[in-house]
């Protein structure tokens, strides 16, 4: 994806494309979430399965 791409489509469909890699979650002392953090990247490709073993 461009960042073009980024800019010109909603957020929602622009993370559709992308896998969530890494979440972190910010808590003061008492435990109250203060904040989240959600880091997405590039969606594994999926290998292609043969479905013929001969081939």
């Amino acid at each position: 994806m461009k960042l073009n791409d980024l800019y010109s489509k909603p957020l929602e469909e622009v993370l559709q494309e992308f896998d969530i890699v890494d979440v972190k979650v910010h808590a003061d002392e008492s435990g109250i979430v203060k904040s989240i953090e959600l880091k997405y990247g590039e969606k594994q490709k999926q290998p292609q399965t043969k479905t013929n073993p001969y081939q």
